[in-house]
């Protein structure tokens, strides 16, 4: 370990023990409403969604879920297969980190992770925390973020199952998974899954150019997936827990490119393949000290080609492949009844080569984090920590990224004034580093970059009722040294010259009603993001808009449920946004507002579980884009079939 935060966080724990001795480039997003059960412990800007709500709303894919959130902002490029990103609160979807069962999930390449590849079906809990939540044992590289977005699979642990997932539906829309559970014995468990997905995403959409009106279908916009998944746990609760993940996707899909007039040619294809294996061990060592070892090693491969008459042969071809090695060992110590701190080390090395740079870089990171949290009384609690970052990179030749050692703060204090009502303050300080391409990208990347530095600041307040609760956080952020492409000599460059500064209010409210057989849910949140370019006074650009943030967003959420019945109703809204920096009008981007609506069903067959959902999406035929020129699907169907058959007896039968 780095010599200076070896020292660091040894003189953090000694200090705990003498205590204990007296007793972008930007990508945006909007914010994730809770639709599920609140706790007392859970901060306001920490927000939820749970497998109850996730399979009856009238989705298929992650992003559709998290689109029904406030404060979140999900880029999404078109159809099935196109890429989507999600940004918290503007800051881009490079500070928004991704979890999945424990584990970082990483793109140095590009910076940015396409949620696309996760299937809604395998996911039992999405989660985004802004800026810090409340769990203090995990990898330092979660807590270095502006945001995470936690991902969680199915944890059958308790009994054997058989599990198919089919969904089919408009544009060529078919999907299939097939899960398995068995239990070994009373702590070891064994999890395999597969799934497939394959679409042809020709839907067909409206191109107006002045009075000439044109009915076009969207091409080059297939994809066919293949995922498989195989997992190891053990469980003793008692002492000890571990799990091993294989991991493999493979994807095959047409990038449709932008709408332009007289020209629907798109030619560019894109290969992923990703492969990884993790590890992690927990152990209880003491009453009062556990510990937890995390490995992970990372594979993937991209091949990305075009076809077009200006290149040699007609054809351009790209590939590049990603190596990465992470490890992680985490500590949570609790003190003293009020007292819990927590510290931890995370080593990653990551490798790339591509044709798209003229070196080969190497980068080798060392996070360190030490937390302290207080809670002395039932009305109160402090939490404070700090990350260092120690990063030193490499490349086979040329100039390359300078050595970095920052150090990071954060501080959250909440107070519950009376039962139900909680008050969250929140200030941290992240950065991000960057990317590879930002870095190397032949004619385009900058080695002399430095990384983004946010401050992020919160004020929340929730009430919680029995049948309602009501949340509200006002927030700032602020980005310094954004990184972004500008124009020098004949080609664009990346370089620092970036200033943003983000105010925003973010308000959601749920409310359940009950008689009888009969139950109605009730969600609803709106969000206000002033995010402005404020680099140069002199600009005539300062105190714009930054680009694709609307200035007001919103969402709804109703559900219907009589017996074994669900009828769920979701609407998605977002003001005007610009796709320039210019906020001019030929720069504009439509509001546009989206109903969906599904009907779902629960069969209970002795131990067999079946569920049918018949959705509706995008009900009105509205025709909208979120990114310009990258035309939405209008209305689609999807039929959603899901049979689990159940052994729920089998500890019994064994015992």
């Amino acid at each position: 370990m780095h010599l200076p935060t070896a020292v660091w966080l040894l003189m953090f724990c000694t200090q705990c023990l003498a205590q204990n001795s007296d007793t972008t480039i930007y990508r945006e997003l909007e914010q994730v409403d809770v639709l599920g059960q609140n706790q007392k412990t859970q901060s306001s800007v920490s927000q939820l969604f749970r497998q109850e709500q996730i399979k009856v709303v009238p989705t298929a894919d992650i992003a559709g879920v998290l689109r029904l959130g406030n404060g979140l902002n999900i880029k999404d490029y078109g159809g099935v297969g196109g890429l989507k990103t999600v940004s918290v609160r503007s800051l881009g979807a490079s500070h928004t980190a991704v979890e999945y069962d424990g584990a970082p999930v990483s793109n140095t390449q590009a910076g940015q992770i396409d949620i696309s590849r996760f299937d809604a079906t395998t996911i039992s809990e999405i989660k985004v925390s802004v800026g810090q939540d409340d769990n203090l044992f995990k990898p330092v590289k979660m807590i270095a973020s502006g945001a995470v977005l936690s991902l969680k699979s199915f944890n059958d642990n308790d009994f054997d199952n058989i599990k198919i997932d089919l969904t089919t539906g408009s544009f060529g829309y078919f999907a299939a998974d097939l899960s398995a559970t068995k239990k070994l014995s009373k702590k070891l468990t064994v999890k395999a899954d597969g799934s497939f997905l394959r679409s042809d995403g020709m839907y067909k959409y409206t191109l107006k150019n002045v009075k000439n009106v044109t009915d076009q279908k969207r091409h080059n916009t297939d994809i066919v997936s293949k995922k498989g998944e195989i997992n190891l746990c053990y469980n003793d609760s008692n002492s000890q827990s571990f799990s091993v993940k294989l991991y493999g996707y493979d994807s095959r899909r047409g990038l449709p490119g932008s709408v332009i007039f007289y020209n629907d040619q798109a030619n560019e294809r894109l290969n992923d393949h990703n492969y990884f294996i993790q590890g992690d061990y927990k152990r209880r060592i003491v009453n009062n000290l556990t510990t937890k070892l995390l490995v992970k090693y990372n594979y993937s491969y991209t091949c990305y080609t075009d076809r077009n008459v200006m290149y040699t042969d007609g054809k351009l071809t790209q590939n590049s492949t990603q190596r990465e090695f992470f490890a992680s060992w985490q500590n949570l110590w609790q003190i003293a009844s009020p007292l819990t701190c927590s510290f931890a080390a995370d080593y990653c090395h990551n490798y790339l080569l591509s044709d798209i740079t003229d070196r080969i870089p190497e980068r080798n990171t060392i996070y360190s984090a030490a937390n302290l949290r207080y809670y002395p009384a039932k009305w109160t609690s402090i939490t404070i920590g700090a990350v260092h970052t120690h990063l030193r990179e490499k490349t086979d030749v040329g100039s390359h990224l300078d050595d970095l050692d920052r150090f990071t703060p954060y501080v959250i204090a909440k107070f519950y004034p009376i039962q139900k009502l909680s008050i969250t303050t929140l200030y941290k300080n992240t950065y991000r580093v960057p990317t590879f391409n930002e870095l190397y990208y032949t004619t385009l990347g900058s080695t002399n970059l430095k990384p983004e530095d946010a401050h992020e600041y919160n004020l929340g307040v929730a009430y919680n009722a029995n049948s309602w609760s009501v949340t509200s956080d006002v927030f700032y952020n602020s980005v310094e040294n954004k990184i972004v492409a500008i124009p020098t000599m004949y080609i664009w460059k990346m370089a620092n010259c970036g200033r943003v500064h983000i105010t925003g209010v973010d308000v959601s409210a749920t409310k359940n009603f009950s008689f009888s057989e009969f139950n109605v849910n009730l969600s609803a949140g709106y969000s206000y993001q002033k995010a402005i370019d404020v680099t140069d006074k002199n600009s005539n650009l300062y105190g714009f808009q930054i680009p694709y943030t609307p200035l007001h967003s919103g969402n709804g959420w109703i559900g219907f449920v009589y017996k074994e019945f669900t009828l769920s109703a979701t609407s998605v809204w977002s003001g005007k946004r610009y796709f320039l920096k210019n906020n001019i009008k030929d720069n504009e981007i439509d509001p546009y507002a989206e109903f969906s609506v599904a009907l779902s069903k629960e069969f209970k067959i002795k131990n067999a579980e079946m569920f049918v959902k018949l959705s509706c999406i995008n009900i009105t035929n509205k025709q909208y884009d979120i990114i310009k020129y990258y035309p939405m699907p209008g209305r689609q169907f999807q039929l959603h079939i899901s049979y689990n058959l159940t052994n729920k007896f089998y500890q019994n039968e064994k015992d």
